[in-house]
């Protein structure tokens, strides 16, 4: 008797099959409010946009609305009602952000109940559609919105971006993420988090792009009672592989994996150990996370860190990230909807595993000096004689790195640097009893140069002293040599103050 189990039944007939409106409703779930935010840009680079407003409305106290405005192309009729369609993969995707076609309901649909686009393409009248999260009819109907009221929302949009022109415009009410409370004070932290936080993802994922003046994305607050926005805040690139020197000799190294049909490049970078700079850090969140596969397509991040089954994740390999751009390895990478993470093939993890440099370094070989010069900045950092801890008047990144850097004197008083009005024009004063470092405030302006004054200002001149007078504080008492090094410093410094 044969097995049946392995026959494959013969069809009778198709039937098809519509999904439920409640869909809608778990797309998106998963995904963050800043990658929701970049899919929509991702949109906007898609329509050629140089420049991108992400507007948060406010109104009596509370934030209502968030906005996504840009100056590409824009859609016509039949431009529009495609994007309004769920799951349609574009047709160029291979040139496109956007792959699914789902980006648009995902993001939102994630975060907001409602979902109104307008936009205009030249040549074309402007539209407007608007869809639900869970639908009145309890289908998939788009609203049709009048295009003499579109057009005179486009009016009221168009000077927004300084360019004249306006492609699109993306509105989100009924924002399920967004803060209840009529208490504003809620909704100022809210916001101020939410700023920061875009700023540094889009940062990051558009680090390529934001860095070679393709692209402008700016985020502000309006507020619907008074008619006005604060201040814009202008996203800066942050490079992941931005570090000024390297962390071992001879990196970066391109790496390849061979394929049986394709060659994918593995740019290897090992970061210098101990590093604080925003471009190692990213998020602020541990940056052991951070380590491994820097995944890019079209210029734009996809995947920042993890190993993918490559290796395992290991406190030792922290400074080792791999860049690689895979726009035309599509069939051994997939991407998720939400573009929020990326799947490796097994034959991919492979012949990643077997990647060799032009001069022999193998992949497992990279991953050993990755750890070498993690193991080497950590014993560099043991030999180093404890100092002083940094106090009061030194800013806290600068604390955080000289803390970081060398061992600390456990139960002293910290060296604190502090602003005084000084009867003589010397520039410094130590006052050793209290472990205090004065500056003398005559020179204050002049070394701030219009910058506003605060408790850890100047940050690189404090920096700067801490490390030439800790020393001085910390022995028992002033030696003859300290003496002549202390008028020696107050001689050149007291000089170039006053040339400043």
């Amino acid at each position: 008797m044969s097995d049946a189990s392995s026959t494959q039944i013969e069809a009778v007939r198709i039937i098809r099959v519509t999904p439920d409106s409640g869909v809608l409703r778990a797309i998106g779930l998963n995904q963050t409010f800043e990658s929701a935010i970049a899919d929509l840009v991702d949109n906007s680079l898609d329509a050629q946009a140089s420049k991108v407003l992400v507007r948060f409305v406010v109104e009596a106290g509370r934030a209502t609305q968030l906005l996504v405005i840009d100056n590409g192309t824009g859609m016509d009729e039949a431009r529009i009602d495609r994007a309004m369609q769920l799951g349609r993969q574009k047709a160029d995707s291979d040139a496109s952000l956007g792959f699914y076609g789902m980006g648009l309901k995902s993001a939102s649909f994630g975060h907001a109940s409602t979902l109104t686009v307008f936009s205009r393409r030249a040549g074309s009248a402007p539209e407007g559609r608007r869809m639900f999260r869970e639908s009145p009819r309890g289908d998939f109907e788009v609203d049709v919105l009048d295009p003499e009221s579109v057009g005179v929302r486009f009016s009221n949009l168009r000077s927004l971006l300084g360019t004249g022109t306006l492609g699109t415009a993306v509105q989100w009410d009924d924002c399920r993420t967004f803060p209840a409370s009529r208490d504003p004070a809620v909704t100022v932290k809210f916001i101020e988090n939410k700023v920061a936080a875009l700023r540094s993802h889009l940062g990051l994922i558009f680090h390529r792009l934001l860095a070679g003046s393709e692209l402008d994305i700016t985020i502000d607050v309006y507020s619907a009672d008074d008619r006005e926005s604060g201040l814009p805040f202008g996203v800066e690139p942050i490079n992941p592989f931005g570090y000024r020197r390297t962390g071992h000799v001879g990196y970066p190294k391109t790496l390849t994996a061979e394929l049986d049909h394709d060659e994918v490049n593995l740019e290897c970078h090992i970061w210098p150990g101990r590093s604080d700079t925003p471009q190692f850090r990213l998020s602020g969140q541990a940056v052991e996370r951070f380590q491994g596969l820097f995944l890019y397509r079209n210029n734009r991040l996809l995947m920042t860190g993890g190993w993918s089954g490559v290796t395992n994740e290991n406190k030792a390999l922290k400074l080792a990230r791999v860049a690689i751009d895979i726009e035309n390895h599509l069939d051994v990478f997939k991407m998720s909807i939400e573009k929020s993470g990326v799947l490796l093939s097994d034959d991919l993890v492979h012949a990643i595993e077997r990647a060799t440099a032009k001069d022999g370094t193998k992949f497992p070989d990279y991953l050993d000096d990755a750890t070498d010069a993690f193991k080497e900045s950590n014993r560099r950092i043991h030999r180093r004689a404890p100092i002083l801890p940094p106090g009061q008047g030194v800013h806290p990144r600068v604390k955080r790195a000289v803390e970081r850097a060398s061992p600390i004197l456990e139960g002293e008083a910290p060296l604190r640097i502090r602003w005084k009005r000084m009867r003589s024009d010397d520039f410094l004063e130590l006052d050793r009893p209290g472990r205090i470092l004065w500056l003398n405030e005559r020179y204050r302006t002049s070394i701030l140069r219009d910058r506003p004054g605060s408790l850890n200002d100047a940050p690189l001149i404090k920096g700067l002293l801490f490390l030439l007078t800790e020393e001085v504080f910390r022995g028992q008492k002033v030696s003859s040599k300290d003496r002549e090094d202390i008028n020696f410093w107050n001689e050149v410094l007291t000089t170039a103050a006053q040339q400043e």
